[in-house]
């Protein structure tokens, strides 16, 4: 045992405070303790620089400077302790006291990862068999992030809840806990939610949170993905376009060198096949370049759409987050489904193209083709019978079928244009 004034007496280095929840229900009941019993000196602490570092008991430590002020004395029990065993006898503590308080565990996970970070603790080895996807590295919260020091402070939820014996089942696989966490952690990180949406709320509740809020995020991802897969097509196509005018340009440098050789010769026949040949790859050549520029252009419209959806994700991974959170608190959400009907009610609507949309529009085009077409539609043979024996018609008939297929084809119209004009049609056709 050791006496310590308690303006001497420091927090468990590895117990961030100022972010670390205190329950002033908690405080107001060791205070009333103190009062009616005194001090229970059974606070185990290590001195670091001639100043106290308690393992645990921080409501504690609270009561007594409210209660006694920053110079009176209270006796500590002395250990030699690690920082591991300082962790672990705090997260011992938060689990007997705080067991279902979703914020107390954020920060007992985050006390785990930032002293593996710092090279303070070591956790076992992740093994080959872990999933990218799962594994963190430290400092950071990220799932399937990027090693920042090789693969030195690579972690998963498994080898966190091995550290703190944070153990579900016969088979040692880490609990709902720390998994929760970790997922928790990253939205933080991440900036979609904060520290406080989690404030007051148990592990599942957090997790519902944490569910709606990503259901909302990966939505909009999934649509972001298919802009992603056209930009690449459009630079695929751009490099392929590149290519061509590079060869046309050679054929048109190679064809000009025949015309000057002709022309040298005095062969006017040669000359001029050269010549016209000499004019065709250089139209290729600024055909290629035209289709070049235009899926170099489709190329970044699509990344800005594909950036601007993700943007939206993160914006409304927030909006759904905090909503639910909100509605846990007020008692509005009680169960899974509850959560589900609050995200939905906040949760824009995801406009996503059809799966596969490149398939998908040379199939519609296809179909489309084969409207009065002669050999697969047909009306075209019932329209042609018609043209036949139009003086059969009287005018009024005649007149509105003759109006109806104006409208069709103005249709038709209004969809090309939509889709870049004729011109464009054109282009790709003589391409």
């Amino acid at each position: 045992m050791a006496q310590f004034a308690i303006k001497d007496i420091k927090a468990n280095p590895f117990r961030h405070i100022e972010r670390y929840p205190i329950h002033r229900e908690k405080v107001a009941q060791l205070r009333e303790s103190i009062r009616q019993t005194d001090f229970w000196d059974n606070v185990v602490a290590r001195v670091r620089d001639g100043k106290a570092e308690i393992a645990y008991g921080h409501h504690r430590l609270v009561a007594l400077k409210e209660e006694y002020g920053p110079n009176h004395k209270v006796d500590l029990i002395i250990r030699k302790l690690s920082d591991e065993i300082m962790i672990k006898m705090m997260a011992q503590e938060n689990m007997q006291e705080w067991e279902s308080d979703a914020g107390v565990i954020h920060e007992t996970i985050r006390a785990v990862v930032e002293a593996y970070g710092k090279g303070l603790i070591k956790l076992r080895p992740v093994g080959a068999q872990s999933e990218k996807g799962q594994i963190r590295y430290a400092p950071s919260y990220i799932a399937g992030g990027t090693a920042r020091d090789g693969e030195r402070f690579a972690y998963t939820g498994q080898t966190v809840g091995e550290f703190l014996g944070w153990l579900d089942g016969k088979q040692g696989i880490a609990d709902r806990r720390v998994h929760a966490s970790l997922k928790a952690l990253q939205f933080i990180e991440e900036g979609l939610l904060k520290d406080s949406d989690f404030d007051g709320l148990t592990i599942p509740q957090a997790e519902a949170v944490i569910t709606e809020a990503r259901k909302a995020r990966d939505r909009r991802e999934a649509a972001a993905r298919v802009h992603k897969m056209q930009a690449e097509q459009a630079a695929r196509e751009a490099e392929a376009a590149a290519r061509r005018r590079e060869e046309a340009e050679r054929e048109r440098k190679r064809s000009e060198a025949e015309a000057a050789v002709a022309r040298a010769a005095r062969d006017a026949e040669a000359k001029r096949s050269a010549e016209i040949e000499a004019k065709r790859h250089a139209e290729a050549r600024q055909r290629a370049e035209e289709e070049r520029k235009q899926a170099v252009k489709r190329q970044e419209v699509e990344k800005q759409k594909a950036h601007k959806i993700v943007e939206e994700g993160r914006r409304q991974a927030t909006v759904v987050g905090r909503a639910v959170s909100k509605g846990i608190k007020s008692g509005e959400s009680t169960s899974a489904k509850s959560a589900a009907m609050i995200a939905a009610k906040v949760d824009k609507k995801v406009e996503q193209p059809p799966p596969q949309i490149e398939l998908f529009a040379k199939r519609l085009a296809t179909d489309i083709n084969s409207i009065l077409n002669p050999d697969r539609d047909p009306r075209d043979a019932k329209l042609r019978e018609l043209v036949r024996f139009q003086e059969y018609l009287d005018d009024y008939t005649r007149a509105d079928l003759a109006r109806t297929l104006e409208v069709v084809a103005n249709r038709a119209l209004d969809y090309a244009k939509q889709f870049g004009g004729t011109q464009r049609a054109l282009t790709a056709k003589r391409s």
